[in-house]
């Protein structure tokens, strides 16, 4: 781990969750008289409210940075990417965990989340569209102080907390005590939910906890109440947020959350594995899945399913392929094996694990596995179905 890293107070890697509450909360009510409370420039934001927004793009990807400030140099231990898509009323985000082996530009190959005590914003977004290989039209960064303040003012949030959730650091005077189970968090407590990171997998089970309060927290920005609350959130708003978005790209922002259901918000977590150089520890990227992750998440792309027949009887895949060209995937093949096979095996070969597991409980039979010999080159997923599938009623 590069010096310095574990001295960073955890509180740098949750404090994104809160953004687009706050961005809805203020588009949905704030009037220009709210502008120089906020920190916007009037002049800017005025041309703002009568102008296309995001420069009449239709699909921008704006960058989201949960800064510690409390660092030394200040590090961006939460880095993503959302991509807005106006046109199909389409949300994706991608996750970076905070110790990815990145490029930075004139610093040479450290963990991406240096980047930011480096060079800030600027050098950030730099390293972040040579890693993903595209755009950040415009970016978010949020610090620390008052985040559990900001879900207080929400008025708490719902989730279901995954496990038993306990952890004391005297030395921060930090304490989690979650039970397990369908619940509101108060600020302390979302706090809470959202750094623990006590898993078997550490930061990336922490990661997929933060996406599904993202969620959560979508869906409690939305309710009516949200509006009464809309003068502390402001307030809050201008302590914790910095962006390039004006007024009027913040109204389209919130009118295309007020029109989308959030569980159709795609979100995953670029894939990597743990290595060593020179004695400091990271995660090496992917490179296939974090191609893979952008095509699929950022750019709506579909997963490309391959299926291979090993039951011996034409046509049985059939049912299948309306199953999964109905749910958005693409059956890129389907052919027959060479022998029949008597277990029906759903390959991932690119770290889908999701949507691996519920093309199984589709087949109702098999298993998922991570390789086999029929994985067909190219695709995301491959189904073999063998001949147990003939015996359920799936096909």
């Amino acid at each position: 781990m590069l010096s310095g890293s574990r001295k960073t107070t955890a509180r740098g890697r949750w404090v994104w969750l809160l953004a687009p509450i706050i961005v809805a909360a203020v588009v949905a009510g704030a009037g220009v008289g709210y502008l120089s409370y906020l920190g916007l420039r009037p002049g800017r934001q005025l041309m703002g409210m009568f102008s296309p927004p995001f420069r009449g793009m239709k699909q921008v990807n704006v960058l989201i940075l949960g800064v510690d400030s409390n660092g030394d140099p200040r590090r961006s231990d939460t880095i993503m990417v959302a991509r807005l898509d106006l046109s199909e009323g389409r949300v994706g985000v991608i996750s970076i965990p905070r110790d990815f082996r990145a490029a930075i530009p004139g610093h040479d190959e450290q963990k991406i989340n240096a980047a930011y005590g480096l060079g800030g914003v600027e050098l950030t977004r730099r390293t972040v569209e040579g890693l993903l290989g595209i755009v950040c039209d415009y970016y978010v960064t949020i610090n620390s102080p008052g985040l559990a303040r900001l879900v207080d003012a929400l008025g708490g949030v719902e989730v279901n907390v995954d496990k038993r959730m306990f952890y004391r650091d005297r030395h921060q005077g930090l304490v989690i005590d979650l039970q397990p189970g369908q619940q509101r968090l108060n600020g302390e407590q979302a706090v809470g939910y959202v750094r623990y990171r006590h898993d078997r997998l550490g930061d990336l089970t922490r990661i997929g906890r933060q996406q599904a309060f993202l969620r959560a927290a979508l869906r409690e920005a939305m309710q009516p109440r949200t509006l009464a609350r809309l003068p502390r959130l402001l307030r809050l708003f201008s302590q914790t947020v910095e962006t390039d978005l004006d007024i009027g790209d913040l109204r389209a922002v919130a009118d295309l959350i007020k029109g989308l259901d959030p569980d159709r918000v795609k979100a995953a977590t670029l894939p990597g594995a743990p290595t060593e150089i020179h004695g400091v520890s990271y995660l090496e990227p992917d490179r296939s899945g974090v191609t893979h992750s952008v095509n699929e998440v950022l750019f709506n792309m579909p997963l490309q399913v391959a299926i291979v027949n090993a039951t011996a009887i034409p046509g049985v895949e059939a049912q299948l392929v309306t199953r999964l060209t109905g749910a958005g995937y693409k059956v890129a093949e389907v052919r027959f094996a060479t022998r029949a096979a008597p277990s029906t095996e759903v390959v991932d070969g690119a770290q889908h694990a999701q949507e691996a597991a519920q093309i199984q409980g589709w087949l109702k039979c098999g298993s998922v596995v991570h390789s086999n010999a029929e994985e067909a080159p190219g695709a995301d997923i491959t189904v073999l179905l063998g001949t147990d599938y003939l015996g359920t009623d799936a096909n």
